[in-house]
């Protein structure tokens, strides 16, 4: 049938409108009076709707269903079920299996979790049948039933749109490949506090799981080595044995693979996706690691003591982890080329089947939470009460680049420790000339002085390094390469070409790092690097000697200059900073190419903020160890309300901000005992994508306003964790011209108790742009601090206030100044607007227009400000160009559709409502939307009762009740003309969901610049009532919901749609005649409130008078 329409497409059929032979059986139709000519309509662009809620929230990634490329792409389809961890009830006969319902840990065991798999089971089995039939090469790859719901695939790019048109599917998102994000930190986050009541390092964290979701671990490395003393690992909730897979140690001539202990407790590959696309892992079927970061990591975060580290065959002293006695369980999902997204989804429904209560995610992405996979699998996890410690990125110092925006992640920045790796570089050169520099080493030195050459300079020239060096070029010589992508390739580079030894120069100022080099290798900063070349061109022949790097202590608490910096959207991102710079943790002997360094080695020293996210992986194991019984939410309350905010910028003098650190640097003397914390639920975080505007309500330990419009609260709410009662004063800080303030000011809470906070910021006086402040909350008669960072962006939002007070200079007394205060209702909803004008004590009211003047120095008024109304549209009982005509009467083939879907046409222009459209979405659900579909907000099951701002908007609903294409029909679309006039025809020939039963019905609306359009029944089968239950709309509303009708019950006779000319938004004007009574400046501050704006709206004027 899709052949025959194709050759029908733009064919003009002249026919009377009597069904052919063999098509889909319909009533006769009534006799025309004309002959119509009908051009079928096809191609339409599917877009799918979902009835689940993660289906719901699930966004298709735009730029993938645009492809055109017949390229083999791997991507992945969110179904329309709730994962297992996410699953909260509502399917008939199905209980709810996520924790967060149900109380429980997740145990797909369980007779409801198997029950519901098998509900599953059928959705993914249509799905796969239906994918073979329509997407030919389709490669079926994961399916990810514990969270996220849903199945990865391999197809041809430009099948993407294809697979929203199968049945299940609720969005196709791209399955990128992300990349790994690149001692003494325990003590310096304060670790051992809470060592202390755990009963010592060697017993801290036990009990807790650790996932570590990165490149595998090298499993023989000491720090996994098993003291005796730790307890059993926890059975799985699935009841299975735990994977241990790390394979045999290609370093013994024996076949000994690595058996798992009670400190390393598990460990699997988890690569399906990259090994089938990418290919090449050294170790490809096990959990070893070839790489090094991760196995850097998960000593970090959870590693054991040894007596001592020794990078490059240094001595550097004892390391542990930061929670030494927890278990790690390893998820590799990653190779030499990245991580991807389908496999680290299947990581996350593992981890938590493992009981991994905190999952460290040292990987790239995160920028948009609703479009990407792995976010989503992080807030099935955060139901079933994993906390996730993802890094913040590596793209800093710029603004906006942070990933993991997503509020219940934890997203971690990276900030400077106060232990460092020094070395100091000797230079001379002719005449006795001498220079003295410190850069940054964990290598040996060069002992004694070696010419220096710059790699600039011929015959290599290549400044940064990137080309091995000719045999014998360097031979004897220390190389000065600038900085750039492949630190650890350049010294292997230059190696090649016999080079003693390294210099590594920064052109900007950044970071310093001290990384495992193939030489004896410093790393030099600005003002150095400006030293160095300056004396290397002052001196031809210079040498240079520098010593082995030594530890030495430097500013701590320094945000690094590479670390991501938000604003992360409309969350307060990053969360906290730890130490991400010169961290000393685990390496593995064997990598898989040289950017890793000299093989061999068990440590290395390294920095990103990959580095600094399992530091507050290890801090959550050491608190959930201490609060077992805690929440993720409450977790990461207590590490960011008590963290550490005395942190600068990179230049280590200017005070960092939220959009740097978040709350702080963790403090681990602070954070096992927060005395109060906040909490939310993953079911808020998910109803908040359709509620922007009170995202600032979710109950986080930060507070984050970009829109801020003068005035404006947020909800919190504060939990008594301890088994006292408790006092606390509650106040704000902020930049000049700004107060935030707190109520109830002073409050008591008893144990287990909770109080509900108001936090105001304003700030009348300050110019738009983005400013900072913090929520103070004080123990009376103790010693406990939290704090909530805040972040705000002045401006004014969708009812604006325009204020001007002219002349600006008056004479006291006898001068006069007129004020006109304007207030304009952009929105389209009515708002009530309360405005209230104050004068300040140098200032006086001489008269009031438009308002009520209160004594001399106040004006109000209330009122409700008209929305902005585009054309209201409006439905009554009106006949068309023609009654029923079956469309397949002229040839016109259905167009497949399926349940919660649409198809989006490109049509001729079209009026309605006073907008002309030349799109049009056709919902499987009984409705088009003008303008067509944009996401799966626009296809719901529910009917509206119109009009209604909540998406769908602009809605032409001839029959709008739950229907479904499957086995159905489906629609007929095309274009009809009588000769002189054009319509644009949609028949839908749908079952009710669940049901045989077939509905039949169409919509008119004409091609002719005006607006026409009319729904028509066949009035020998009307579609009459739905099933009780089901809902039934039958009406229109314009683009934004704000207008519209609807009739009551289901139609019994042709219906037309017409709409009255829309207005603009209603505005309220006053003026005041004011006088000056005292010289000085004055002020005239206007604070305007309506529900439409999140706030209080402020304006402020100043008056001379002289």
């Amino acid at each position: 049938m899709k052949r025959v329409a194709m050759l029908a497409a733009g064919i003009g059929l002249v026919v009377a409108a009597a069904p052919p032979a063999g098509a889909t059986p319909t009533p006769p139709p009534p006799s025309p009076s004309a002959k119509w000519t009908a051009t079928p309509l096809t191609g339409g662009e599917p877009v799918q709707g979902a009835k689940s809620p993660t289906g719901k929230l699930a966004r298709s990634d735009e730029k993938l269903l645009r492809s055109t490329s017949g390229e083999t792409v791997n991507v992945m389809v969110k179904l329309d079920y709730d994962s297992l961890a996410a699953y909260r009830g509502g399917l008939k006969g199905l209980p709810a299996t996520s924790p967060a319902k149900t109380g429980r840990p997740l145990d797909v065991g369980s007779a409801d979790a198997r029950k519901y798999g098998e509900h599953i089971e059928k959705i993914e089995n249509t799905f796969l049948a239906e994918l073979e039939r329509n997407v030919p090469g389709a490669r079926a790859g994961q399916r990810l039933r514990t969270v996220y719901g849903g199945m990865a695939l391999s197809i041809p790019a430009d099948k993407a749109a294809e697979l929203l048109k199968l049945p299940g599917v609720a969005a196709v998102q791209d399955d990128r490949r992300e990349q790994l994000l690149t001692d003494s930190s325990p003590a310096f986050i304060g670790a051992p506090a809470i060592y202390d009541k755990l009963g010592g390092s060697a017993s801290s964290g036990k009990g807790v799981v650790v996932g570590i979701l990165d490149s595998g671990v090298w499993p023989e490395h000491p720090q996994f080595a098993d003291p005796g003393t730790l307890p059993d690992a926890p059975p799985t909730r699935d009841g299975g044995p735990r994977l241990c897979d790390f394979g045999d140690n290609p370093l013994t001539p024996a076949a000994d693979p690595f058996v798992c202990n009670d400190k390393l407790i598990g460990g699997g590959p988890f690569l399906e996706t990259y090994n089938a696309v990418v290919g090449g892992e050294v170790y490809p079927d096990s959990a070893r690691d070839s790489n090094g970061h991760g196995t850097h990591t998960a000593t970090t975060s959870a590693g054991g003591p040894v007596a001592d580290a020794d990078p490059l065959g240094i001595s550097r002293g004892p390391i542990h982890g930061i929670a030494p006695a927890a278990h790690v369980s390893v998820y590799k999902v990653c190779g030499l080329a990245g991580c991807y997204n389908s496999d680290s989804v299947q990581a996350v429904g593992r981890a938590i089947l493992d009981g991994v209560q905190v999952i460290n995610y040292s990987i790239s992405g995160g920028s948009s939470p609703y479009s990407d996979p792995v976010e989503l699998a992080f807030l099935d996890a955060y139901a079933a009460g994993v906390l996730v410690s993802a890094s913040a990125g590596n793209a800093g110092p710029g603004a906006d680049t942070v990933d993991h925006v997503s509020p219940w992640v934890t997203t971690v920045a990276a900030s400077t420790q106060a232990r460092t790796f020094q070395s100091t570089i000797t230079l001379a050169g002719s005449g006795g000339a001498a220079a003295t520099l410190k850069g940054a080493s964990i290598t040996p030195g060069v002992a004694s002085p070696l010419p220096v050459v710059l790699a600039s300079a011929p015959p290599y020239s290549n400044a940064l390094c990137t080309a091995p060096a000719p045999a014998g070029l360097f031979t004897g010589k220390i190389v000065a390469c600038e900085r750039g992508p492949g630190r650890v390739l350049k010294s292997f580079n230059v190696r090649q070409g016999g080079a003693a030894g390294m210099i590594l120069y920064n052109t900007t100022p950044l970071d310093v790092m001290t990384d495992n080099h193939w030489l004896p290798t410093v790393h030099i900063d600005k003002p150095e690097t400006d030293a160095l070349l300056a004396f290397l061109s002052a001196n031809p022949g210079a040498t240079a000697s520098f010593t082995q790097g030594a530890t030495t202590t430097w500013q701590g608490d320094a945000i690094t200059t590479f670390s991501s910096r938000g604003p992360g959207g409309d969350f307060l991102k990053p969360d906290v900073s730890a130490p991400g710079l010169h961290i000393l943790a685990g390496h593995t002997p064997t990598l898989e190419d040289a950017a890793g360094g000299p093989p061999g080695n068990l440590y290395q020293a390294i920095a990103g903020t990959s580095m600094a996210a399992p530091h507050v992986a290890g801090a959550a194991a050491l608190v959930f160890a201490l609060h077992p019984d805690w929440t993720p939410g409450q977790v990461k309350s207590a590490l960011e309300t008590t963290a550490k905010t005395a942190v600068t910028k990179q230049d280590r003098t200017t005070p960092a901000d939220p959009f740097d650190t978040g709350g702080g640097r963790i403090d681990l003397t602070k954070a096992g005992d927060p005395g109060l914390t906040l909490d939310e639920t993953a079911a808020n975080f998910a109803a908040s994508a359709a509620d922007p505007m009170n995202r600032i309500d979710l109950n986080l330990p930060s507070v984050n306003a970009p829109v801020m419009p003068g005035l404006i609260t947020a909800k919190r709410t504060v939990t008594n964790v301890t088994d006292r009662t408790l006092t606390y004063t509650a106040s704000g800080t902020t930049v000049d011209g700004a107060k935030i303030a707190v109520l109830p000011p002073v409050f008591t809470v008893k144990p287990g108790k909770s109080v509900k906070l108001t936090v105001a910021i304003t700030a009348p006086g300050l110019p738009d742009g983005q400013y900072f402040g913090r929520v103070n909350l004080k123990q009376v008669g103790g010693k406990r601090h939290l704090h909530l960072p805040v972040a705000f962006f002045r401006k004014e939002g969708a009812v604006p206030v325009e204020q001007t007070c002219e002349p600006a200079v008056i004479a006291r007394t006898t001068g006069e100044s007129t004020c006109t205060v304007k207030v304009d209702n952009t929105t389209l909803q009515d708002a009530e607007v309360t405005a209230l004008s104050t004068l300040d004590a140098r200032l006086r009211l001489n008269g009031v227009t438009g308002a009520t003047q209160i004594g001399s120095q106040i004006a109000t008024v209330k009122t409700t400000l008209a929305a902005r109304q585009p054309d209201r549209p409006g439905i009554a009982p009106g006949t068309g160009p023609a009654p029923y005509l079956p469309l397949d009467g002229f040839g016109v083939a259905p167009t497949p559709i399926g349940d919660e879907q649409a198809l989006n046409f490109t049509v001729p222009e079209f009026r309605f409502a006073g907008k002309t459209y030349t799109r049009i979405g056709i919902v499987s659900n009984g409705y088009t939307v003008a303008g067509g579909t944009t996401g799966s907000a626009d296809i719901e099951v529910t009917p509206q009762t119109l009009p209604d701002p909540a998406r769908p908007n602009g809605v032409l609903a001839p029959y709008w009740t739950d229907l479904d294409g499957t086995a159905a029909p489906g629609v007929f679309v095309a274009t009809l003309t009588d000769g002189v006039s054009d319509w644009l025809v949609v028949e839908w020939r749908l079952h009710v969901y669940g049901t045989t039963d077939l509905k039949v019905f169409q919509q008119w609306i004409g091609l002719n610049g005006t607006e026409d359009i009319t729904y028509t029944y066949d009035p020998g089968d009307l579609p009459g009532e739905p099933p009780s239950g089901y809902g039934l709309t039958v009406g229109a509303e314009n683009d934004e919901g704000t207008a519209g009708g609807q009739i009551g019950g289901p139609p019994t006779q042709d219906l037309r749609v017409t709409s009255t000319p829309g207005a603009p938004g209603g505005t309220l004007t006053y003026t005041m005649k004011v006088r000056g009574v005292s010289p000085g400046t004055g002020t005239v501050t206007t604070s305007t409130s309506t529900p439409q704006v999140k706030g209080v709206t402020i304006e402020v004027d100043r008056i001379t008078v002289q």
